[in-house]
């Protein structure tokens, strides 16, 4: 601890310990005034509030102020004007129960896991260690000879009594954080009658107090009211309030004893007076009982609502308190209706467990929650969530003058996260985590709102760009489109299922131009939809769906064995020199392509070195082994393989390292400028290198003009396709297009 620590911790220790001192003395000085002395020979009075108090000041606080209570007993006790010995025995013996407080208290903190239990335990076993400790010093201090027998009980119910009363009370008072309390619109009387008994009770007591006047028949049955008051009190009140109106109907109580009932002097009226003490004893020990009861019960039922509020691996919102407290955002705002929400979201979560252990998973998830109170500064003003495993929200705080706005906050948190992943921070470095942004989430958007947040999120994966996705519209609007999504899905499956009711598959042919070789025909297979009404939709209206509901596999399956199947069936295809089909990146890892090209191939009686496959070098595969060991099989076989789009992957030459081909396919992009950009005009000869070193072939794709063929054959690429060669055309139509067949021996189909 540095000098200005401790120099602080010492400022606090002296101004509590001015307090305390203070407060004892008011609380002894008070009793005596209010509560005077059984007789005068007895100068100790039935209700004693300031040990109490030093008691739950020291549970609360701790030894701290032992030293403080302890001078302030030694200066009451001279000021008094007692005798010395007398002086330091009482003084010496509130000391010796003041450290068995706390040490008892530090035992059970040790020995007794249970709170509740700690609770019921605590307070009744020190009031009885008091109790006795100073009854058998007030016995021993004002009795000569054997003690009287009521006196001493009297005495040990009056010590036990403000202990069980007081005690609480300060530690509640003194007690860091906030009382827990039910709220106030939960608290309904059992019945009238039981609140028109409680308020008799006071009104009863308060009467007895104002007239000095009591008779008989409330001599009978004012102490059982002591009984039934503190106990309804419990049940009708927050727990905070009904310490004190407990102990404020016992303070009354005594006080009616005191002014109504004239006990005269003597211990025979000493007796009378102090009998009552058990039953008022009895009250607040029940009264103690049943408030500790309740509150155990609203603290556990506050932590199950916490519980159910928050996310217990980081602590943060989940689902239901996020929704919480956007409930309260947009109803309290000066603008209400709709705030912004940011989230975060980690791919293919269930996968990185499997990858990386469920530990580090955790740990990763952790972390981003840890940026996500980093980037709101003030987590007091911005609601933080995870709303499942993989998927984080943040509310902005509302807008103000020196407020970042939600699209700066949402670029700071995406920098964050960035950072974090170059650092190493993430355990599992690029993750490609999607940061999204909502702008207007509504009241009716919160019942959908993790939904709402994960298709932002598959927007986020489908952006190329490394900023965050914006939805200004409608969050609603994401769910009609993902319908859309879900209703294409439908479609698709139904063709695969060969009802064509909603819309069908078709295949389309577009020919690859051998510069070279003009005998040569080759085709490349591709897809289209053709809708309900007749309209053809490209691959991209419906691929993405396709992908994102795992039904390539499938539709890879179906285009293998309707190309295969119509090809070898039309009279062309004995001229036909290839046949291209494309391949998801699932299906080259699945573990039935092998044996379902090679019976293809059988069935349909298609050489296999007749038919090439293409991979996409941008495709994302799950299991590289299984896709390598795929191509393997398939070069066994003699099938040709093609990297399509080569040159637009982050890891070009890695990519061949791990997938020999036999043909790469230029992206169009490279094409377009091909006559005007020098850098394209490289790319393309560098890649003509490349392919020449490993026995490849270089297909280009998007040609569209004469200077391009041109340009192309200087290059050294020999193999062309593009609509300015030929435009895509349905698969028959392209078959037919072929020449008839040339009768020449070396030209005749092998397969016949």
């Amino acid at each position: 601890m540095g000098d200005d620590e401790t120099t602080e911790h010492t400022r606090h220790w002296l101004r509590d310990s001015v307090l305390a001192f203070a407060a004892w003395w008011a609380a002894a000085a008070l009793t005596t005034l209010l509560y005077p002395t059984v007789a005068d020979y007895l100068p100790i009075s039935l209700i004693w509030l300031a040990n109490a108090l030093a008691y739950g000041a020291i549970l609360s606080r701790g030894a701290q102020l032992i030293p403080a209570f302890t001078l302030a007993a030694l200066t009451w006790n001279i000021a008094r004007g007692d005798a010395p010995a007398d002086i330091l025995i009482g003084t010496g013996t509130f000391l010796a129960v003041m450290l068995f407080v706390r040490g008892f208290a530090r035992v059970l903190a040790r020995k007794v896991e249970h709170d509740q239990a700690r609770r019921l335990l605590r307070v009744p076993i020190i009031a009885m260690a008091s109790a006795t400790v100073f009854t058998s010093l007030g016995v021993w201090q004002f009795t000569d000879g054997i003690p009287d027998n009521a006196l001493t009980a009297g005495l040990w119910l009056s010590e036990a009594t403000s202990v069980l009363l007081f005690t609480p009370l300060a530690q509640q008072l003194l007690s860091p954080g906030p009382a827990i309390q039910r709220p106030l619109g939960e608290f309904r009387p059992v019945s009238g009658v039981i609140a028109a008994w409680t308020l008799t009770a006071f009104i009863v007591l308060a009467a007895l107090l104002l007239t000095g006047r009591g008779d008989g028949i409330a001599q009978r049955w004012l102490p059982y009211l002591a009984l039934t008051v503190p106990m309804l009190a419990v049940y009708m009140l927050p727990t905070a309030v009904t310490r004190f109106a407990v102990s404020g109907f016992v303070l009354v109580w005594v006080a009616v004893h005191y002014q109504v009932f004239d006990m005269g002097h003597g211990l025979v009226h000493v007796r009378s007076l102090l009998n009552g003490q058990m039953i008022i004893f009895t009250a607040s020990l029940i009264a103690f009982l049943a408030i500790e009861s309740v509150r155990s019960f609203e603290t556990a039922n506050r932590r199950l609502q916490a519980a159910r509020l928050r996310d217990g691996l980081t602590d943060l919102l989940n689902d239901m308190g996020l929704a919480s407290a956007l409930r309260e955002r947009l109803t309290g705002t000066p603008d209400p209706g709709h705030a912004p929400v940011i989230a975060v979201q980690v791919p293919d979560i269930d996968d990185l467990y499997t990858l990386v252990g469920h530990d580090a998973a955790l740990g990763l998830e952790r972390r981003i929650a840890e940026i996500l109170r980093q980037t709101t500064g003030n987590p007091g003003l911005a609601a933080t969530a995870r709303l499942q495993p993989g998927l984080f929200a943040l509310v902005p705080p509302a807008s103000g003058r020196r407020a970042q706005t939600p699209a700066e906050l949402a670029e700071g948190l995406r920098a964050r996260l960035r950072s974090a992943e170059q650092e190493g921070q993430l355990p599992t470095g690029r993750l490609g985590l999607r940061v999204t942004l909502l702008d207007r989430v509504e009241h009716d958007d919160l019942a959908h709102l993790a939904p709402l947040l994960l298709m932002a999120a598959r927007r986020a994966g489908g952006e190329d760009h490394e900023g965050f996705y914006r939805h200004s519209g409608r969050p609603m609007e994401l769910i009609e489109g993902h319908r859309e999504r879900l209703e294409r899905a439908r479609h698709l499956r139904e063709a695969l299922a060969g009802n064509d009711a909603e819309g069908r598959f078709l295949l389309y042919a577009q020919p690859i131009i051998d510069r070279r070789d003009r005998e040569a025909h080759r085709l490349e297979i591709l897809l289209r939809w053709a809708g309900a009404d007749g309209a053809i939709q490209s691959p991209g209206t419906f691929m993405p769906v396709a992908e994102d509901f795992g039904l390539m596999p499938r539709i890879d399956r179906w285009v293998l064995e309707r190309a295969l199947e119509q090809v070898r069936a039309h009279p062309a295809h004995a001229r036909l020199t290839e046949v291209a089909i494309n391949l998801s990146g699932d299906s080259l890892a699945g573990g039935w392509l092998p044996d379902t090209v090679a019976d293809l191939l059988e069935r349909h009686a298609w050489p296999a070195e007749r038919l090439c496959l293409e991979i996409t070098e941008t495709m994302l595969i799950h299991d590289t082994r299984a896709a390598r060991r795929n191509l393997d099989a398939l070069r066994a076989m003699g099938v040709h393989l093609a990297i399509d789009d080569f040159g637009t992957g982050r890891a070009t030459f890695a990519y061949l390292q791990e997938y020999p081909v036999d043909q790469l396919k230029i992206d169009g992009r490279f094409i377009r400028r091909l006559t005007e950009s020098g850098f394209d005009r490289e790319v393309v000869r560098s890649t003509c290198a490349l392919a020449d070193h490993m026995g490849s072939r270089v297909v280009a794709e998007f040609v569209e003009t004469d200077a391009q063929v041109e340009l192309l054959g200087e290059l050294g690429v020999d193999l062309l396709q593009g609509f300015g060669l030929a435009e895509p055309r349905p698969l028959q139509d392209g078959l037919a297009a072929i020449d008839p067949p040339v009768s020449t021996p070396d030209r005749r189909d092998p397969t016949d």
